[in-house]
């Protein structure tokens, strides 16, 4: 969800840029540039969650009569 509303915020600063809303465009080229960098965080944090290193018990064997 966080990429997603990156990407519209970004296709935001588009609009602002092709609109003319703006007479100085350095906040905009920052904006981009942060935008750029958080993409890549993102994109990492998500790469992250994918790995099968997560923390887990090992399996025990339960014995048929034992209900716990």
């Amino acid at each position: 969800m966080a990429v997603r509303s990156l990407l519209e915020t970004v296709a935001c600063l588009h609009l602002i840029n092709r609109r003319d809303y703006l007479d100085d465009l350095g906040p905009l080229r920052e904006a981009y540039h942060d935008s750029e960098t958080l993409f890549a965080k993102l994109q990492a944090f998500r790469a992250s969650l994918d790995t099968d290193s997560s923390v887990r018990e090992p399996s025990v064997e339960y014995d048929d009569e034992a209900p716990f």
